[in-house]
Formats: C-alpha cells, structure tokens, sequence
C-alpha cells in the first residue's frame, strides 16, 4: 500500500527549525521595507512644502492617493496570491514598490508625486496579505497569530527605524534620501527571496501543484518523513475551490467578515490620519523637524513592541483580547494634543502607537484565522483592501482639519473618535468569533511525492 503523509500533522507537530525561522525572518525582511517606504513621504513632507511652497493640506492627497493604491494592491495581490503562490506575488511587490519608491526623487510637484506614490502603493499593499497567508500556512496553530504578529512588527520597525533615519538623513543630504534608501532595500530583498523563499507548503497540498518541492519543504519540517512514492493528504481543508466572494461569508463568517472589515476600516482611520500627518502637525506645535521624525519613529516603535507584548495572549484568548488597546487608546490620544515639552510629546507619542497601531497589529494577526487556506488570501487581503476605505479617509479628513487651523487638542480628540469605534468593533468581533467553522471535506489527496 502506498504510504500517506498528512501534511496538517507534519505542520502542527513541527519544532521551531530552520524553514520555519526563514520563512518569518524573509517576511519581517519585507514588511521592515515596506513600513519603511510607506512612511517615508510623512517624513519627506516638511520639507517638500517649503520647497515647494505648497500648503501642509495639500499634501493629504498625496497620502491619501497612496493608500488607494495599497488599497487596489492588497485586493489585487490577495488574488494573484491564491492563483500564482505566495512567493511570487510577494517578491513581484516589493519589485514593484521598490522601483516606484526610487522613482519619487525624480517628482517636481505634488501631481507627479502623488500618481508615483500610487503604483507603489499598489506593491506596498500588495506583500502584506500574502506575506501574511504564507507565515499562518507555515505555522502550526496554536501559534499562528504570534507569528503573523512577530511577523508584521517588520513593518511598524521599519516604519520606527524611517523617523530615526530620516532625523538624520533628511537635515544632512535632503529629502530625496528617504526615498533611495526606501526604493534600494526592498529591489536587493526582492532579489534575495528568489532563492531563499519557499512556497507555501499549505498552498502546494491545497493546488496540488509541484510534488516534489511540497517533498522537500515537508522533509525539512519532519526529517524522518519517508516521501519517496507517498501520497499527501490536507487533513483539515477542503478542496480548493474557484474562488467567489460568497465564500468571505459562508460557514459562520457572515457577521465575522462585515465586523472584520468595520474594525479595520476605523482603526485604519486613526492610525493613518496619525501615521500621516504627525510629522507636519508638531512642527506645527513649535517641535523641530528632527524632533517630530523622532516622535514619529517613537510612535511606530510602540506599535512594534505593542505587536510582541499581545502576540501570545491573541493565540491564547482571540481577537478579543485586542479591545485592551483601543480602550487605553482613547484617552492617550486625546493627551497628545495637550502635551507640552518635547519630552512628554514623545512619551504619549510612543504610547499612542503601542495602543493605535498595536491594534492593528493585533486585527493582523487574527484576520488569517478566520478563513481557510484556500480562500486565506483573498480573505486577508480583501479585509486589508476594504481597510484602506479607512486609511485614504483619515489623511484626507485630517488635511481638511489642519487647513481649517483647529488647534492641536481638536484634532487629536477627532483622531480619537475611530479608536472608539474600533474599540466596539473589536468586542463584537471576538463574540462572533466563536460562530466561524470550516466544514471539512475528505481529506485532499495531493498526489505521489518524490525528492527531485
């Protein structure tokens, strides 16, 4: 009789080896670029303005015009995703990305710029869902959303290392410095997961497609396999079917998806109206343009450290568990527009990114565990691509507050009204959460296995 090798199995009772280190270090590679890249224009703002001698709401479409593109891009990429791999889609991002983000040192105004900073908005948006996909398909679950997390704190690091980086970069060799170094890292990454990536080992049993590399991924996972002339069976899935968007709400998610998308389009608001314009805005309070980037990079650096604290208690208690955040964060943000002194700005600045950010770190890291590994990226990514409804609104509402020179208290008490909303839909999110299931076929047999 031909040997069987459930690959559910060789995932859940894998050790925390090489493959699996690689594949979340490569990930947080990506992510460390792409956070770096889409806050990098928050940085570069200050002094376009005076360059251009533009108005600081001016430059709200410029932001907003690049979070449309992430928007079309995670949409976009959660498809190509499901259809072509993961690895491909991810390193043809950060291509794109990174070649756009290169490009914006030859923008001469705020049209040229914007449209540039779309179409890599279009990359940027497009590696997280599948990057995502790939770390929760590699994870055994009981440990999925830490490593989605631990995965997406690349972004908010690299988003922290862009303020600090350009305190010192922008002062010293101008503002098109932010955008080489943030279009060369992610070009030379692309580069390296050609050969260093693996496919998704769920994705290749779910498609059936490439034995042998399924053989070898599953080899590294489990040493002792015997895969020679063996069948593969998905224990836990369905056969993959064509994907409809029907399927976002079948099997208990017809709350879960709409509660899922509601969360992320109001934390987006908040985060991105914060993440965008708080470099302009306290240099409008009197702080330098060098002490705003480091307040900026503080803000992101608590969003990292946020992701690391919560990562293990998301495993263990849900997505409920994430309501803690947004809770703090009401009032903390409401702070920030009363602080004085630079010391304190940057204090609340970094709590305000623990409590905004973390919770989207947090919506990261359950989004992938409400859907199954056939629809994983079309679900991710369409949950980050109606996110992005939040994300263009709040730059844009944010730059018609600032035109209307609201002091600082007003606009982060405006801030702090999505945090609210996040924070309801949170908790209704974690009580619907227990109604999603997956209903299982028979097992997929995935065909004869054989070392190349």
């Amino acid at each position: 009789m031909r040997k069987t090798i459930d690959v559910t199995r060789v995932i859940e009772e894998q050790k925390f080896g090489p493959l699996l280190v690689a594949v979340v270090a490569w990930s947080f590679a990506i992510m460390l670029t792409d956070g770096f890249d889409l806050t990098g224009i928050s940085f570069a703002a200050p002094s376009l303005v005076h360059l251009w001698s533009v108005p600081k709401g001016a430059f709200g479409p410029v932001f907003s015009m690049g979070l449309f593109g992430i928007m079309i891009g995670s949409i976009a990429f959660g498809y190509l995703g499901d259809r072509i791999g993961r690895k491909g889609a991810m390193i043809f991002g950060a291509f794109l990305f990174g070649a756009f983000t290169l490009a914006s040192v030859v923008a001469t105004n705020l049209t040229e710029l914007m449209w540039i900073r779309f179409i890599a908005g279009i990359g940027i948006g497009g590696a997280v869902p599948v990057a995502m996909a790939l770390n929760t398909e590699f994870a055994p679950k009981a440990w999925r959303a830490t490593i989605v997390i631990v995965m997406f704190t690349g972004y908010t690091t690299g988003a922290a290392i862009g303020g600090f980086i350009a305190a010192w970069l922008i002062p010293a060799f101008g503002w098109q410095s932010v955008f080489y170094v943030g279009g060369i890292a992610p070009l030379l990454v692309a580069v390296a997961l050609i050969f260093v990536l693996p496919e998704s080992i769920r994705y290749l049993a779910v498609t059936g497609g490439n034995p042998a590399e399924l053989a070898r991924l599953v080899v590294q996972l489990k040493p002792d396999a015997d895969v020679g002339g063996a069948t593969f069976v998905i224990s836990d899935e369905e056969r993959k079917p064509r994907f409809a968007l029907p399927m976002l709400f079948a099997h208990g998610r017809a709350l879960v998806t709409p509660l899922l998308w509601l969360t992320y389009i109001f934390n987006s608001m908040a985060l991105f109206f914060l993440q965008s314009w708080l470099p302009l805005v306290l240099q409008g309070g009197g702080v330098s343009q060098s002490q705003a980037a480091v307040a900026t990079g503080m803000f992101a650096l608590g969003g990292t450290i946020a992701a690391l604290a919560i990562a293990r208690f998301v495993d263990r208690y849900g997505v409920l568990f994430v309501a803690i955040l947004p809770l703090i964060g009401i009032p903390v943000v409401i702070g920030l527009g009363s602080a004085t002194g630079v010391g304190l700005v940057i204090m609340i600045a970094f709590l305000v990114g623990f409590c905004v950010s973390g919770t989207q770190a947090g919506l990261n890291g359950s989004a992938g565990t409400f859907y199954p590994t056939a629809i994983r990226a079309n679900g991710v990514g369409t949950a980050i691509g109606v996110a992005k409804i939040g994300s263009i609104t709040g730059p844009l509402l944010g730059g018609m507050l600032i035109s209307r020179d609201l002091p600082l208290h007003d606009l982060f008490t405006f801030a702090a009204i999505p945090v609210a909303v996040a924070l309801i839909g949170i908790i209704a999110l974690g009580l619907a959460q227990r109604r999603v299931r997956y209903e299982p076929d028979a097992p997929i047999v995935v065909g004869e296995g054989a070392l190349a």
